[in-house]
């Protein structure tokens, strides 16, 4: 029965009848919801403004939380928020989103009176490789989950880490934030190069970095990619392949990060030309100098490219544009075009 429904009918009833319902309505109400909506108040004052439930009384507790995320990701790996279907009723596919969100605001509250750090890592990083899988399926019918939900992948990933580091400390950031950087689907507004940047903000020392470097370098080696040949390169190739070349290349473009995070450009460098894969032999070149150029690493460039027109590969233009520019003022532009 609508509101307005109810209004017609009880204004029918004689004034007797009203009281008794609503005393027999007030008896239904548990006492918490008694004190959360403040009834008493109400019925006292009936003019007053009706008062909104307590903070307190749509906290979660973390087993709650733990329960609903993993029945959430179990729904919407079966699409039961993208399709009608009787498991999700119909007004919570549209609202999955906000308590998404919900959830994240409770996770990363560290200081909860129920607070259990690594739980709380767990299902959050649970519910980021959700949010990630369906970047690449189709598990709800908006387009990017991420904008949906209101928190940007890259936030959402640091605050993964931030919590993985609290609850196991540095060194499992790098076990585990490199996984969730390059064995992750990326919405259309990141980088694989900004969730670098983010990671390695967290290796803060030189020990740190290495770690990270021996983890990539494993994790290049566990990968397998293996070029196809002139042959299969022009009549297929398969996407199986397509994501191990993606996946090679972003842990080789991390672990020249972390090298030049520790100034040593020259193994950087060599890594890279080594294990960096890619058909033409100017694509990498302009990766490779956009990486020198992100570090700020003028000189190299200029040697880079010196070197590139000797081996006769042919920079595109604004490549010979930014060679030109820092000939001619001794600096680097603020930008690459």
């Amino acid at each position: 029965m609508k509101v307005a429904e109810l209004r017609e009918k009880l204004g029918k009833l004689k004034k007797e009848e009203v009281l008794k319902l609503a005393v027999e309505f007030y008896k239904l109400v548990p006492k918490a919801k008694k004190e959360d909506y403040d009834l008493d108040s109400l019925i006292n004052n009936p003019t007053q403004k009706k008062s909104k439930a307590k903070g307190k009384a749509t906290v979660l507790s973390l087993f709650e939380i733990e329960l609903q995320v993993e029945t959430f990701i179990e729904n919407a790996k079966e699409q039961y928020y993208f399709s009608p279907n009787r498991t999700v009723p119909k007004k919570e596919r549209a609202t999955w989103r906000f308590k998404v969100k919900k959830w994240y605001k409770e996770l990363i509250n560290t200081q909860r009176p129920d607070a259990d750090i690594k739980a709380q890592a767990e299902i959050l990083k649970k519910l980021y490789e959700l949010l990630c899988e369906s970047c690449g399926y189709q598990y709800f019918t908006a387009y990017d989950t991420f904008q949906s939900v209101g928190i940007e992948q890259s936030v959402f990933y640091r605050s993964v880490l931030e919590l993985i580091q609290e609850a196991k400390g540095k060194s499992e950031l790098v076990n585990q934030g490199i996984g969730l950087m390059v064995d992750n689907y990326l919405n259309r507004y990141t980088l694989y190069s900004t969730l670098m940047i983010e990671l390695i903000s967290f290796l803060d020392i030189p020990d740190l970095k290495y770690q990270g470097i021996d983890k990539a370098k494993l994790m290049i080696g566990e990968n397998n990619f293996i070029p196809a040949s002139k042959k299969e390169r022009y009549s297929f190739y398969s996407n199986d392949r397509f994501k191990k070349n993606r996946k090679n290349n972003n842990l080789t473009q991390l672990v020249f990060r972390l090298y030049a995070s520790l100034f040593e450009y020259d193994k950087a460098i060599i890594f890279y030309e080594k294990n960096y894969y890619e058909d033409s032999n100017e694509v990498k070149l302009y990766v490779l100098i956009r990486l020198l150029f992100s570090h700020r690493q003028k000189d190299l460039i200029l040697k880079e490219m010196e070197k590139a027109i000797a081996d006769n590969i042919k920079p595109r233009e604004n490549l010979l544009n930014l060679v030109k520019e820092i000939k001619q003022t001794g600096q680097l532009p603020e930008y690459m075009r």
